[in-house]
């Protein structure tokens, strides 16, 4: 999986690990996100999860109805130790026509469709299936505990830490300049022009850049997060790009003195997010502390629950400010 970040560290050869648990970005998935701010309920989190991933796989007709509920109901945590039986009955209840003899092959039915929809994704965590006939002989092993599994253990923290990253999103400035990218030495001070009107501003690929950040806050601890196709990185504070956090002046240039890299590279085309979120003093969270293990730090859905639940600590004493870039072909 190509890196959407790239880091060209000089001399080093050291580059981030990809997060290999990390899925494809949640576009299918419909907005608005759950307002997880807000700590709804966890039921009410799964209840909205099995929706949106239903209303995407089961098209609105007569036809697709038995599977959309079989869905809903076998795969919620409710009905975890419910026999198959008993979901035809739920069925039944809800669906006067449905035969309850054919809960099996309507639930093959909702497991061929996951799988087509979700089968790339299933594959980077190592979950496949095989039909085979007859009963598995661990009932763990049976295709839908296994796609159980994997929709709740790896897909499901996923989408929550979509919802989080939405939520910082609309809690953040997006001023047009507080974020640019150079593409030579910073002392001649090229700034990368914007794109046309409505558009992200660009940044060309496989161009060496240097990253300039200027904030207009009281604040003076960065904490600058990337977020690429499928890539989460921390690019401040890090070994990186930027072992000192703390703005001088309200601004920071990157790569920093001290830093492994010298330049800045994406490797791909695609968006690219920031988000900054500045604090009056540096977090204590062991992975963001620089080092050079793990050079750029991943952060995944454990990791930022943690930094939203802080950040709600510390009630106003922070800022946050957004801006993407579009990476694209660099004109010859």
């Amino acid at each position: 999986m190509p890196f959407a970040f790239y880091l060209l560290p000089t001399p080093y050869s050291l580059l981030p690990t990809p997060y290999s648990l990390l899925p494809t970005p949640y576009s299918l998935l419909p907005t608005p996100f759950l307002m997880i701010n807000t700590m709804t309920n966890q039921q009410s989190q799964q209840q909205q999860f099995l929706a949106e991933i239903a209303d995407h796989i089961f098209p609105i007709s007569k036809s697709s109805e038995p599977q959309k509920l079989c869905f809903q109901l076998r795969f919620s945590p409710e009905n975890w130790q419910e026999e198959n039986v008993e979901i035809a009955r739920k069925i039944k209840k809800e669906l006067k026509a449905f035969d309850k003899k054919s809960i099996n092959g309507t639930l093959a039915e909702v497991l061929k469709k996951l799988k087509n929809q979700f089968g790339e994704e299933m594959a980077k965590h190592g979950v496949n299936w095989e039909h085979k006939r007859g009963r598995p002989a661990d009932d763990k092993q049976s295709p839908w505990r296994i796609a159980y599994g994997w929709l709740w253990e790896q897909k499901f923290p996923y989408w929550q830490m979509d919802g989080l990253w939405q939520n910082l999103i609309q809690t953040a400035a997006s001023p047009s300049h507080w974020l640019r990218f150079t593409p030579d030495s910073p002392s001649r001070g090229l700034v990368v022009p914007p794109g046309k009107k409505n558009e992200p501003p660009v940044i060309g690929l496989g161009i060496p850049y240097y990253m300039h950040v200027e904030l207009d806050c009281d604040q003076e601890h960065l904490l600058l997060l990337n977020r690429g196709l499928d890539t989460n990185y921390v690019v401040c504070p890090s070994q990186a790009f930027a072992p000192v956090n703390r703005l001088k002046d309200k601004k920071i240039l990157m790569p920093q003195s001290g830093a492994m890299c010298e330049e800045i590279k994406f490797d791909r085309v695609g968006q690219e997010e920031f988000l900054a979120i500045v604090l009056e003093d540096s977090l204590d969270f062991p992975w963001l502390t620089p080092n050079e293990e793990e050079p750029a730090p991943i952060w995944n859905p454990e990791r930022l629950k943690e930094l939203w639940t802080r950040l709600g600590e510390y009630s106003n004493n922070w800022q946050a400010f957004y801006r993407s870039f579009e990476v694209v072909e660099a004109s010859a």
